[in-house]
């Protein structure tokens, strides 16, 4: 046959994707990531076109059930055919979705916002609680304000204890004092409160005149806000070296405003946290806990008794408030009590535990400290005490054998009922100061890490996990770590995606964990560095 004669078949059309029949491309969107369909949508016009149809973007997030954008959905508005979701704006979602598991896979984050604040501390405005010197969680009991590491020419080491943060965050507002003043503000050269929303970033103030107070702690939960303050004059001398300040608790409720995208802090009322005050010094301590009704604080001071003296017999108390009713008396402007209103107008005491009380309870701390946190349930009428303690032996040489054990006692604050005591239950980290008493459960030990603080984001199943390494040598440094872990929506419950732990990049650690404080969800974590700054990364 002559060659000129062969006439050369012409070729095949190309097949992309697009072109696939409906259900075999359904099955293709069943197995790729939503950050992979983004991918998709950049290779050309029909891929665009294609992988942006409303009916195929549900079918990709039906793996995300978990994430907050598809909770926030109406029932049913994933459905491939559903009608539910006319108005919803999917591409955003997606590409939302997609980022923030990026980021996660990856230790990165799409943003890195910074908020200066007020140097309240060297101002003289903030006095924090002192810190636990020695916990039964440590090997020894001994805590050191020095880093744990082990560096060349250093003669000992030990854990670090570290300093209080005066910011407190709560599903998406975090509270703080600002560097920047606003034009409104009634003291210019007096710090005070701020409300962020961090979704927006938009401030509100707070209502808290800071003239002649010092700020002891402030947190917020279930939206409502409480400062514990001490007035800046002495009100009584303790002896002849020790004056003691009134101690007082200030309560504000955060709701949406007028307008549905706006916070509004309103003031709700003002009780006296302890009947005769408190000195401020770091020997003194509290610990407190509160939600939207009830307000539990614990008290902890030296014994000055020339028979039981020292912090070998403290004086304990327990008291619980009902803070539910608001009230405008703030008995810090009445010193004699003469305008009190009648009981129960306001914020009540409920019940107060003396130390035999607590002895009864086995919650007593002594000088043995091993106290980790305060939490209520309102609808119980139950206080429930946490505490964590080193189980001698455990990790003396091989720090990967070390054990904490964790006990809760639960107890009814009202009424009568049983006590529940539970042994090994869950697992604590060991105190590294104050901030450690906010860390969610940790998951049990792992090598060469020691846990510091846990975030957990449960409906999003989202683990964030700031430790520190312990590597003994001479040349290499411990260091803070931050690890997330994003359990898979769609999958079995428990089920790690990706790589399961993955490290956050050292610069964003650095950030974030210098001050051994993390908080945030699924959308962000939060952090406080060096200089003064809160630092938010957003996914």
């Amino acid at each position: 046959m002559d060659k000129a004669s062969i006439v050369a078949s012409p070729p095949s059309p190309s097949l992309s994707a697009p072109d696939l029949p409906e259900d075999v491309f359904l099955l293709i969107l069943t197995h790729l990531a939503a950050w992979d369909v983004v991918s998709c949508q950049r290779v050309s016009k029909a891929w665009r076109t294609a992988y942006t149809k409303p009916e195929y973007l549900r079918i990709v997030l039906q793996q995300y059930p978990h994430t907050r954008e598809i909770r926030d959905l109406p029932p049913g508005a994933l459905h491939f055919r559903s009608s539910q979701g006319g108005r919803v704006d999917w591409q955003h979602i997606v590409v939302t979705v997609a980022s923030r598991h990026q980021s996660f896979v990856t230790g990165t984050a799409r943003t890195v916002c910074r908020y200066p604040m007020a140097d309240v501390e060297q101002s003289g405005h903030w006095f924090p609680v002192g810190q636990w010197r020695y916990h039964e969680s440590q090997p020894g009991g001994r805590l050191y304000s020095q880093p744990a590491a082990m560096h060349p020419g250093r003669t000992s080491s030990g854990p670090f204890l570290f300093r209080p943060t005066l910011w407190s965050y709560d599903d998406g507002l975090l509270v703080y004092a600002p560097a920047q003043r606003s034009q409104d503000d009634s003291v210019p050269s007096s710090p005070f409160l701020t409300l962020l929303d961090i979704a927006t970033g938009e401030r509100y103030p707070v209502p808290f005149d800071i003239r002649g107070k010092i700020i002891r702690n402030l947190r917020l939960r279930d939206r409502t806000l409480v400062l514990e303050w001490a007035e800046k004059d002495p009100y009584h001398n303790l002896d002849a070296v020790e004056q003691v300040n009134r101690h007082f608790a200030s309560c504000f409720d955060i709701s949406r405003g007028k307008n549905p995208q706006s916070w509004a802090v309103a003031w709700r009322s003002e009780w006296k946290m302890h009947f005769l005050g408190l000195p401020l010094n770091s020997h003194s301590r509290f610990l407190s806990t509160h939600n939207s009704t009830h307000y539990a604080v614990y008290f902890w001071q030296p014994n000055r008794s020339m028979y039981a003296g020292g912090e070998e017999m403290p004086i304990e108390s327990l008291g619980v408030w009902d803070i539910s009713n608001p009230s405008s008396y703030q008995p810090s402007t009445d010193p004699s009590g003469k305008s009190r209103p009648p009981e129960k107008e306001g914020p009540y005491i409920v019940s107060r535990f003396l130390f035999t009380d607590m002895d009864f309870f086995g919650v007593r701390q002594y000088a043995s400290v091993s106290l980790m946190s305060l939490s209520l349930h309102s609808a119980s009428l139950s206080l429930t005490v946490r505490e964590n303690v080193g189980v001698a032996g455990q990790g003396y040489f091989d720090p990967a054998e070390r054990l904490w054990c964790a006990k809760t006692t639960t107890f009814p604050f009202l009424g009568q009922g049983p006590r529940l005591y539970r042994e090994w239950d869950g697992t604590l980290p060991p105190y590294r100061g104050h901030c450690s008493m906010e860390s969610a459960e940790v998951e049990d030990s792992e090598r060469w890490f020691v846990p510091i603080m846990d975030v957990i984001d449960v409906d999003a199943g989202v683990r964030m996990s700031l430790v520190e390494t312990c590597i003994s040598s001479q040349s290499v440094q411990n260091q803070l770590v931050i690890r997330m872990r994003f359990e898979a929506a769609g999958q079995n419950d428990g089920e790690d995606v990706g790589p399961g732990w993955v490290t956050l990049e050292d610069r964003l650690t650095r950030e974030v964990g210098s001050r051994g404080r993390i908080a945030g969800d699924e959308r962000w974590l939060i952090g406080q560095n060096e200089h003064m700054e809160i630092v938010v990364l957003n996914f």
